[in-house]
């Protein structure tokens, strides 16, 4: 029975094959954008706590600024630069509570015309990182050098180097630098006015890591803070307590800020600052997709009216000849499920396919503070929406259902022959 009700709906849909058409269409757009923000939401947020766990500490001690600028400092390489005086350092790292400890100093570097890419082009910028080899790589055991043709023998400078540096993967590929080879870079130096070109000796470059660090040159933090005119300032502490939770690190918290140039930043509330950023956006989305959805719905219940008065004939027929109220009501529902439901498979596919142009598009509108990828459609996000479209249908299908169901044989026929 069902088998022929489902053949009956398929061949009234294809009566009006354009009509049919662009209501799938129309909601598949809706299930497109709720499955894209679905995806966004959830990608975003793992692109957060990755970018986080990959700082490889969990708090960070910097001059006091705006709490963005310290979120992206470090998971972006942001230009807003503040600086620490270095004993900051000193009187920190004999904290008991401390259990590791890595300073950091960060400066903005001009590129040169190094590559290919750059002949011709505007200035580029690159983020150089000071920083000591021992603990810095202590907290991040991850970092390990590219191997293969050229690379092969790559390093960590020693530390009293003042020529070496190690870059990170995307910049080398960027550059076309090799270990061994000479990586240009200018500087202003603080409180003087002319550049000052410097020529490094790459000595390591490391893998992937699809954090801010594929983008940065690391380089040892005296050189860094000598070739900047910095010599005794910092960017960055960063920390591991020995016994992270929300009561030590407002004890921990506490006791620093009495220090006048100083914040305390946890990456817990780096993380909630970067999604209060993006709070309002998503909201905007959301609103986007219920109003995508209210016009699909509205969408399905015209073309399945419009069919059901273009049939009024033939229903009032069918039921002359014996067929049920329920008969009726079936058929035109499974109508709309159908609809729905091939709306859904085709939206969940556009999103799926569509993924890196809503990524591309999402980046070019806002600086989200994190790298990686920031959409992430997973077969749960695209369940959610698919129910969510079957449902749709389920109340989109109950009034032109009703109303076909409800016709009198004898004026349906009389209807439809006039």
């Amino acid at each position: 029975m069902l088998t022929r009700y489902l053949s009956l709906a398929v061949k009234n849909l294809r009566r009006r094959l354009v009509r049919t058409t662009l209501t799938v269409a129309g909601v598949g757009l809706a299930v497109a954008v709720a499955v894209s923000l679905g995806g966004f939401v959830l990608g975003y947020r793992e692109a957060i706590d990755k970018s986080i766990e990959m700082l490889g500490f969990q708090v960070m001690i910097m001059a006091k600024g705006c709490p963005y600028e310290a979120a992206t400092l470090m998971l972006k390489g942001g230009t807003g630069l503040l600086y620490l005086p270095s004993d900051t350092y000193e009187k920190v790292k004999r904290d008991d509570a401390i259990d590791a400890i890595t300073p950091i100093f960060v400066g903005i570097a001009q590129k040169e015309a190094s590559s290919i890419r750059d002949e011709g082009s505007e200035k580029t910028f690159t983020v150089v990182d000071g920083i000591e080899v021992p603990s810095f790589t202590a907290m991040k055991p991850w970092l390990k050098f590219k191997g293969g043709a050229g690379y092969a023998g790559g390093k960590w400078f020693d530390q009293a180097s003042k020529d070496e540096v190690v870059l990170g993967y995307e910049l080398a590929e960027y550059e076309q630098r090799k270990v061994g080879d000479t990586f240009y870079a200018t500087i202003t130096p603080f409180g003087k006015p002319d550049l000052v070109r410097h020529e490094f000796k790459v000595a390591g470059v490391l893998e992937r890591t699809g954090t801010q660090d594929d983008g940065t040159v690391f380089m040892p933090i005296d050189a860094a803070r000598a070739a900047f005119n910095r010599p005794n300032q910092l960017t960055i502490l960063g920390l591991k307590l020995k016994q992270f939770n929300a009561a030590n690190m407002r004890e921990f918290e506490t006791k620093w800020l009495k220090l006048p140039e100083v914040q305390v930043v946890s990456l817990q509330q780096v993380k909630t600052t970067l999604i209060s950023l993006v709070s309002t956006a998503q909201t905007m989305i959301a609103a986007v997709a219920v109003i995508a959805v209210i016009v699909a719905l509205i969408g399905v219940i015209n073309t399945i009216l419009m069919s059901v008065y273009e049939r009024t004939g033939e229903i009032g027929i069918m039921k002359a000849l014996g067929a049920r109220r329920s008969d009726i009501f079936q058929l035109v529902w499974l109508e709309t499920l159908m609809i729905c439901l091939i709306g859904s498979i085709v939206g969940s596919i556009g999103a799926w396919v569509g993924a890196g142009l809503v990524e591309k598009a999402i980046k070019s509108l806002a600086d989200l503070g994190v790298s990686g990828s920031i959409v992430r459609i997973t077969p749960g996000v695209i369940g959610w929406a698919m129910s969510g479209s079957i449902a749709l249908g389920f109340f989109a299908g109950l009034y032109p259902a009703w109303r076909a169901a409800s016709m009198r044989p004898v004026d349906a026929i009389r209807e439809g022959a006039s």
